[in-house]
């Protein structure tokens, strides 16, 4: 396209001619604006309406979640951009655009994803004020985490220390440890076992409030456990060595607890012997009794 003077010193009819030849020559004729598919008549006019046709047939366009938009036309560069702690972009032959996540992501606000897994290498996780390093899990503001819903666990639940009457390393509260076999009751302060049926009864497992350190020791070996109520569990086999007199109440044996015949020299004190004989001095029969 030409370049037009025009000239403080032009007179009105050399303005003409260079006003009628740029109009002819670098304008051009508008009436072939319309055999080529362009409506507008004005230079403004036709460019914008080129663009719009250019952009239709060859061109893209990119918009973020602000709703802001912009044309990509041929021949204008696409430039992305990626955030050091965040995602990386590379661009490769043939026409490949690359986007990847950084080895370490941090995310300054909060992150929710609803479906999905996620999955990342390493050893040590941040979210929030909790971390994971490995296969262990802890708060980095405090020496507690709070879970706020019921947890169920698969396998075996380990701690290294349970001190319930100091109340610092595990505390109940008003609620209960419920497992399958049995839970712990805050009412009636102990272990409650439900047995082999579940059903309205219950056998509770508790301590008296202790005056002082006691020490409860289960043998080793297996049996059932005696209490104060049993009645007709104390066998003889369960009794080491001689029942003492002075475990005996006064009378306590009767005639109806001596078998017949269960008394003999042996079971007799200061024993005396009285002898039956015949006619020719002869022993008959022998009776024991007992002496003085």
């Amino acid at each position: 396209m030409a370049v037009t003077q025009i000239l403080t010193t032009d007179t009105l009819e050399q303005m003409r001619i260079k006003v009628n030849t740029l109009a002819q020559n670098d304008f051009g004729d508008p009436a072939l604006l319309g055999p080529a598919g362009i409506a507008a008549t004005s230079v403004v006019g036709a460019v914008i309406e080129l663009s719009s046709a250019v952009f239709s047939a060859a061109g893209f366009g990119i918009e973020d979640i602000t709703s802001s938009f912009q044309q990509i036309l041929p021949g204008e560069r696409l430039r992305v951009l990626g955030t050091s702690n965040q995602i990386n972009t590379v661009v490769s032959v043939p026409d490949t655009l690359t986007v990847s996540l950084t080895p370490n992501v941090v995310i300054s606000g909060n992150f929710t994803t609803s479906s999905g897994n996620i999955t990342a290498g390493g050893s040590l996780h941040t979210l929030g004020t909790i971390e994971i390093n490995g296969n262990t899990i802890r708060s980095t503001d405090s020496t507690q985490i709070t879970i706020n819903d019921s947890v169920e666990f698969s396998g075996t639940v380990r701690t290294n220390t349970i001190n319930v009457r100091s109340g610092t390393d595990i505390s109940f509260g008003s609620a209960n440890l419920v497992t399958t076999g049995f839970f712990y009751s805050s009412n009636l302060n102990g272990f409650v076992f439900e047995g082999s049926t579940s059903d309205a009864f219950e056998t509770a497992l508790r301590a008296e409030d202790p005056t002082s350190d006691n020490a409860i020791v289960f043998p080793n070996r297996s049996g059932t456990v005696i209490t104060d109520g049993d009645t007709a569990t104390v066998t003889n086999t369960m009794l080491a060595g001689s029942i003492t007199g002075g475990k005996i109440l006064d009378d306590a044996i009767t005639e109806a607890k001596i078998a017949d015949d269960a008394v003999g020299q042996d079971q007799l004190k200061s024993l005396v012997t009285l002898q039956i004989l015949n006619s020719s001095g002869g022993v008959l029969k022998f009776i024991y009794g007992a002496g003085a």
